[in-house]
């Protein structure tokens, strides 16, 4: 009755180890999918710089004077925005592999405790097949005991009685 009650907690145990793991996993994907999001975005955002770009140089050609000024702020602009995206992009990308790390560090420990637990079953199992043999010697010594007493306590009976 324990071993069964030991099993059912160790396949509990395993189950919710198996769900942890799937949480991970997915957490790992949404983060991968949010990377993904951000460098559309940035595809996006880089698109559209160019299409401003190339509207201010029409109008470079209207007025040169204003131009240069503009085409100067955006480019600093553009400049900012392309080091503030690679930072982001930057720090993503290490949270991601922290992620990783954190999930595949994770995923060992499961791991080994897993093997603890299976160990210790092992071990329990063991040790319970040995308490029954254990058991089953004494009982046996036991009856073979109670036999001999009878056998004893017969002869005994029979000498009294055909005496």
């Amino acid at each position: 009755m324990h071993e069964s009650e030991g099993l059912r907690l160790a396949q509990a145990e395993i189950e919710e180890l198996r769900q942890s793991i799937a949480s991970i996993r997915e957490e790992a994907e949404q983060t991968l999918a949010d990377k993904q999001h951000t460098i559309q975005q940035v595809v996006a955002m880089r698109e559209a710089l160019e299409r401003m770009h190339a509207d201010k140089q029409a109008s470079v050609q209207q007025t040169m004077a204003d131009a240069s000024d503009e085409i100067a702020q955006l480019k600093a602009t553009v400049r900012a925005t392309r080091e503030e995206l690679e930072q982001t992009l930057f720090e993503k990308q290490r949270a991601v592999q922290q992620a990783i790390a954190d999930a595949s560090d994770e995923i060992s420990q499961l791991k080994a405790t897993v093997r603890g637990l299976r160990e210790e079953m092992e071990n329990t199992t063991i040790r319970h097949r040995e308490e029954i043999q254990e058991m089953k010697r004494a009982a046996r010594d036991e009856h073979n005991q109670l036999h001999e007493t009878i056998a004893a306590l017969r002869d005994q009976m029979e000498k009294r009685n055909g005496k």
